[in-house]
């Protein structure tokens, strides 16, 4: 990262489409933009993904998913070298990331429960219609004995 050299970015801000914008490349300005302390990890296409390394743990708010995990906050991407350098994204990055980060998707169903109604609703939703929460058996399980 070089002194006063500003890189073209691609910001993803949790419910929000994403938009490119210029940023001085020092890690101070990218611990500004995701909210604190930095992770980077790579991308295909020569391409560096920059999110804030505990932003889970924080509870920062879900944005986009990433393989099976969600990435929480604020992220960007910038272009990298094969030395490491950033670099301003091209336009076929940008066109690329657009489709390849859709909209947040949740990792799992949550599911609270408030009665004894809603337990037994969610233990019908898991382990099918019939299910006894006494025995914990589904009506299947019974007709077996």
């Amino acid at each position: 990262m070089n002194d006063n050299r500003t890189i073209r970015i691609m910001v993803f801000e949790p419910g929000r489409t994403p938009y490119t914008a210029m940023l001085e490349d020092s890690l101070e300005h990218r611990q500004e933009l995701v909210g604190g302390d930095i992770e980077c990890i790579p991308l295909p296409c020569e391409t560096v993904l920059c999110c804030n390394a505990s932003g889970k743990l924080t509870g920062l708010p879900e944005n986009r998913q990433y393989g099976p995990d969600t990435i929480h906050g604020t992220f960007f991407l910038y272009g990298d070298t094969p030395e490491g350098r950033g670099i301003s994204l091209t336009d076929e990055q940008i066109a690329m990331y657009q489709e390849y980060f859709p909209q947040p998707t949740p990792t799992a169903v949550s599911f609270e429960v408030r009665s004894a109604a809603d337990m037994k609703e969610f233990m019908n939703l898991m382990f099918g219609k019939g299910w006894d929460m006494d025995t914990g058996a589904g009506e299947d399980m019974e007709a077996d004995r």
